[in-house]
């Protein structure tokens, strides 16, 4: 990306706008600082700490009420659909890709150099496939584990808060492991399902798991994965390298 030829690299962070929450990586030569903000003016304030000179930048939010403060602090890329070759994208509607999904993808084929699938378990859990040329496939958008939670108890609110967790024998002997059993299932059928639906199409593939809530996600995967927290990040400064 020759626009971002002269930034200078050890003043530049990467930010993941999401549903709900900020993510902003910083590279430290072999690995990422990566720091969490709920509020865009806590974001802010690290921003000036690090005297950070240029962010680069994606966003699923709805609205650019932050990106409007953003940039009164310093300069920033918000990087769009357009910013992605069209060569590396197997999309029938591209405008509207979340680019978390391909940056996570391409963050895991720079490490995996092959065929990858990506689990970004975030507030929507999604599943996706980029092949062996880096080309994004598409993939499966289900509720992530917070939403499940969160719209279960809106929905039946004089219900017992319960942790999201497997019990240890079936069936459910209380409330709690009755809800336990039936909401994890709900969402852990729904990851192998897709993962199995992957193997029969595709057989050859590393899984890569990332997101905030990666490590509980990861405990669900049976075969072989690997857990990064970087890939949104290390995808796209795979791209603004290009």
């Amino acid at each position: 990306m020759s626009n971002f030829d002269s930034i200078q690299i050890d003043k530049i962070a990467f930010l993941d706008a999401g549903n709900s929450s900020f993510k902003l990586g910083i590279r430290l030569e072999e690995r990422w600082e990566i720091v969490g903000f709920k509020e865009t003016e806590k974001l802010i304030e690290f921003i000036k700490a690090k005297d950070i000179n240029y962010v680069i930048a994606i966003s699923v939010k709805p609205d650019n009420s932050w990106l409007e403060q953003l940039v009164e602090c310093t300069h920033v890329a918000l990087l769009e659909v357009d910013d992605i070759p069209n060569e590396l994208l197997d999309y029938s509607t591209p405008e509207t890709l979340g680019l978390d999904r391909f940056f996570a993808c391409l963050g895991a084929y720079q490490l995996a150099k092959k065929t990858v699938v990506v689990i970004d378990a975030g507030s929507a859990c999604t599943i996706d496939f980029m092949d062996e040329n880096g080309v994004f496939k598409g993939g499966v958008i289900m509720p992530g584990v917070q939403s499940l939670l969160k719209v279960f108890h809106q929905s039946a609110p004089n219900l017992p808060d319960f942790p999201f967790q497997i019990p240890n024998s079936f069936p459910g002997k209380s409330s709690n492991e009755s809800l336990q059993w039936g909401l994890s299932q709900l969402f852990v059928d729904g990851l192998k399902a897709n993962i199995e639906r992957y193997r029969k199409e595709f057989s050859d593939f590393e899984i890569y798991v990332t997101g905030g809530d990666a490590e509980l996600v990861s405990t669900f995967i049976d075969e072989a994965h690997i857990v990064r927290p970087d890939l949104i990040f290390s995808g796209m400064e795979a791209l603004m390298e290009e």
